[in-house]
Order: C-alpha cells, then structure tokens, then sequence
C-alpha cells in the first residue's frame, strides 16, 4: 500500500468535509462535467478513481442495461461506495492501482473521472492518457474535471490562504494537503494535447473561476 492509499484510507469517514471546505465547488462542477453526457442508457461506464461514487449521483437517463464499472485503489472508498449503492445500481467494483490495470481494449462507452488527475505524476500523465485512449471504444465519450493552479496572482493567493491556514486550522492538515497537488497542477493542456495526438476529438475545455477545468474528449 502506498502512501496515497494509506491517505484516503484514513481520510474516508471524513472525506464529506471536502464538499464543505470547497462551498459547493467540487460538487457544482462533478454535476456539470457528469451531465455533458447526455445519456448514459445502455452505455458501459468506467468511473475511474470513484472515490465514494460522487459521480454516480448525476449519471442521467441510465437504465437496467446500463453497465458501470468503478475503479480506485482505496479499500475504505469502496466500501463506502458499495454501502451507498448496493441497493441502487449494479456495480463491478475494482480496488485496483489503475497504472495496472487490466481493462480490455475499447470495453467502455462513457469514462468520467474527477478531481483524480492531479495526483498521477508528471511521467506519467501520458501513460494515463494512452491508457484511456485504449480503453474508450468507438463514439466514445471521455469527462475529466479537475482543480487546477490559478493563473491570476491574487487567486492563486486567496486559494493558498483558504486552503492551508483557513481550512487546516478549522478541519485538520490532512485537508490542507490539497494545495499541494492543485500547486503543481498548471492545467489539463497537457493531457489534452496527448488525446489530440492519439487521434481523438476534443468537444471541449474549458477553466471555471481560474481554478477548476472540464475536459471533454470523444473517439469519432
């Protein structure tokens, strides 16, 4: 068990406090980037580094047919996951490092992930996207939202305050370790770059109030 699993682990019964230290954010822009997809009917479904199954919540328009994969390395995650949809969705769970997975080439329609990316080191970001690429089946669909560092000097300020002195005095430092990875996490270019370059077509990105970006990518 690495150090990042270890975290989240510990992390997990308090993990609701991130949606209140982020005002609603993580959870406004999960929605929005979810609900780019239009319909999730009889659509195989990878939600990757599900954490809790935040993204689940906003799936629209899925039914009996629609098959959802969930992959994350934290075992407390995903019990928490299964405990809150056992009883609404049909769910294959994989507790699994994704840098070893073994998803079958073009096995999935939909791919969401979100606020996961900013963790994967630098070299790797291309193995995560050729990974992706791999994975996503013809007309489909790829959502990746992620907090990024500010460009504005004054935001990027107000965003270091809130998080390590504001939020780790009032909820624990382990909440402020967030700053950490959105400190050096400039933007999702990079990985969009690597989507163009592996022949797949960019609906859209876009950067919301300088600190969180949507990236929406299809296989034509």
């Amino acid at each position: 068990m690495n150090d990042l699993q270890q975290y989240f682990d510990s992390i997990q019964p308090r993990y609701y406090i991130n949606e209140i230290a982020s005002l609603g954010f993580t959870r406004l822009f999960r929605k929005m980037a979810v609900q780019k997809v239009k319909n999730y009917r009889d659509k195989r479904v990878l939600d990757l580094m599900s954490g809790q199954g935040e993204n689940l919540e906003f799936l629209k328009d899925h039914n009996e047919n629609t098959k959802i994969v969930t992959l994350d390395f934290s075992s407390a995650m995903n019990m928490k996951l299964f405990s809150t949809f056992k009883k609404k969705l049909t769910i294959n769970q994989i507790q699994d490092d994704f840098f070893k997975n073994q998803i079958p080439d073009r096995s999935m329609d939909i791919i969401l992930c979100s606020y996961g990316t900013k963790t994967i080191e630098e070299n790797n970001k291309k193995f995560f996207v050729d990974e992706l690429s791999r994975i996503i089946d013809e007309k489909g669909e790829i959502m990746i939202v992620e907090f990024v560092k500010p460009k504005t000097p004054w935001r990027f300020s107000c965003v270091k305050w809130y998080i390590e002195v504001l939020v780790s005095k009032i909820f624990g430092n382990e909440f402020g370790k967030l700053f950490h990875y959105i400190n050096k996490n400039d933007s999702l270019e990079d990985m969009r770059e690597q989507f163009n370059h592996n022949g797949l077509f960019i609906i859209s990105h876009k950067r919301y109030l300088d600190l969180v970006e949507i990236l929406h990518v299809k296989r034509n």
